[in-house]
């Protein structure tokens, strides 16, 4: 099928500003638990939100280079080096003017909240709105695609219980808690002490509670 007359081009257009907007808002909330003093959920949120970003690189590469993979080092030099693998720049040309439709929510930024609607959402875009992507792309003829929403399907999934399993220790009152001795790792300093709850503040550099890893079953 002719990419420009695809719904996988529209498809990507519309996952490059969902992805845009979730690594805004994963900023925003960043930015909230710092102030709180969560240092480790606010280093988890800016990771998050860095991979958001990556996953819109991807989609907006596709559409640059008229549904043609574009892979890391073709259109650019790799922190201002010759590309190691010796790939000349593609010649994309990109495309004017994209028109879409698409539902944003635009939920509170403000911890612990922010963590179930953003779970909820990521829940939403792995199980039903990327894999229908994927779905469409490989009707259409687009495996290189349908194998980039795959990767992402299974990335949101992961961000989903992430987010659910932070936000349940929070509302609970659980995140430096635990029912059996723990090992608490300083992300400051690197103090590792054993217990059943994070010590309030770091005994050795001072730094908050919320600066001890807390322990995620993914991990």
């Amino acid at each position: 099928m002719n990419f420009n007359e695809s719904q996988t081009k529209e498809n990507l257009a519309r996952a490059f500003i969902a992805e845009c907007t979730d690594g805004a808002r994963y900023q925003f909330m960043a930015k909230d638990a710092k102030a709180k003093g969560f240092g480790f959920i606010n280093t988890t949120l800016k990771q998050l939100a860095k991979n958001e970003m990556a996953h819109a690189r991807v989609f907006y590469d596709f559409l640059l280079c008229g549904g043609e993979q574009c892979k890391p080092g073709d259109c650019e030099t790799i922190e201002g080096q010759s590309n190691p693998k010796g790939c000349k720049p593609c010649e994309c040309v990109g495309i004017d003017n994209i028109e879409v439709c698409i539902g944003l929510p635009f939920n509170n930024y403000l911890l612990p909240e922010a963590l179930n609607i953003s779970s909820t959402i990521e829940k939403h875009e792995s199980a039903d709105v990327y894999k229908q992507f994927e779905e469409t792309a490989l009707k259409e003829g687009f495996q290189e695609i349908a194998k980039a929403f795959h990767h992402v399907v299974q990335v949101e999934n992961c961000h989903h219980l992430q987010l659910q399993e932070l936000y349940n220790k929070m509302s609970k009152e659980k995140l430096y808690k635990m029912p059996q001795s723990n090992k608490w790792k300083c992300t400051n300093c690197g103090t590792e002490i054993e217990g059943k709850q994070a010590p309030e503040p770091c005994p050795f550099c001072g730094y908050p509670q919320g600066y001890y890893m807390v322990p995620l079953s993914d991990e």
